[in-house]
């Protein structure tokens, strides 16, 4: 590789630092970098533009960085790595004690692109507005902790369960390490083919994670739990609010044909990076 995209989420003094040595470390070594500061905000309704020469995009923030690109170049097909200068940093292959080593990895072509699979949702009150989801779809009151839902779970058309819960999350693998982690959902490897289902806060005892086959489909309506109720949820996808749900209608979840492509570095294994994240929290 020899052409990259720097994306920045916001431009504080430690990513201005770091966005300086990626950029002059790749130009240094007869590469080309093109800056974008300003198109990863909170939302990821801003798109990130990517010319036709590029060949990899660098994130310099967090996972919720990485997500948001992935989100904004679904049809490009362009690799993405991320620089971690956030917390946790389970999706970004980078971190700032090792930036030149995985550059020279990148710049001498020692790398594996890594497919990652996404969810898509499908409401009957908009069918012909889809979305995906990189990390997670999640179901959720609109008066979180104040409204409890009624929702009802079908899978492949039989009926799953029926919980009384704060919402309930549909997530890839790769976002089980995301809001489904902090639900006490299971860690899954980015490389299993599955969704994962994590009711939140469910009213019940006997309510566990769920893992199924990533061939299934996954109906969710919500129910009234009082006669006089007219219950709504929020439908979430990978953190941002894209439709509303209502009684009487129904969200189909599955496998997007659609997949978000990373960079793998040799130097980065899954299940170090869980042990040492896991030991700074």
């Amino acid at each position: 590789m020899k052409n990259f995209l720097i994306v920045a989420r916001s431009f504080s003094d430690l990513h201005e630092k770091y966005i300086n040595i990626i950029r002059d470390y790749i130009r240094d070594h007869g590469g080309m970098c093109v800056l974008d500061l300003d198109t990863c905000p909170d939302s990821s309704e801003s798109e990130v533009t990517v010319d036709d020469n590029i060949e990899c995009i660098i994130t310099v923030g967090g996972d919720g960085t990485v997500v948001r690109v992935a989100q904004n170049v679904i049809n490009r097909k362009v690799p993405i790595v991320g620089l971690n200068c956030g917390h946790l940093g389970y999706l970004c292959d980078m971190s700032v004690d090792n930036v030149e080593h995985c550059l020279d990895q990148l710049l001498n072509d020692n790398y594996k692109i890594d497919e990652r699979m996404m969810l898509e949702g499908d409401c009957s009150n908009s069918p012909a507005e889809k979305f995906r989801a990189l990390n997670d779809i999640v179901i959720a009151s609109e008066a979180a902790g104040l409204y409890v839902l009624n929702i009802t779970v079908k899978v492949n058309g039989i009926q799953l369960y029926s919980h009384n819960c704060d919402g309930l999350i549909l997530a890839t693998p790769t976002g089980s390490t995301a809001y489904n982690l902090s639900a006490n959902g299971p860690i899954v490897s980015p490389h299993a083919d599955c969704i994962i289902l994590t009711p939140i806060n469910p009213h019940t005892l006997n309510s566990r994670s769920i893992i199924l086959s990533s061939t299934d489909v996954v109906e969710v309506s919500i129910q009234a739990r009082h006669e006089e109720d007219d219950p709504k949820a929020n439908i979430i996808y990978d953190g941002t609010l894209r439709q509303c749900l209502k009684k009487g209608e129904s969200l189909k979840i599955y496998r997007s044909a659609t997949t978000s492509h990373m960079v793998m570095l040799e130097n980065v294994n899954f299940l170090e990076r869980i042990r040492a994240r896991m030991q700074e929290i």
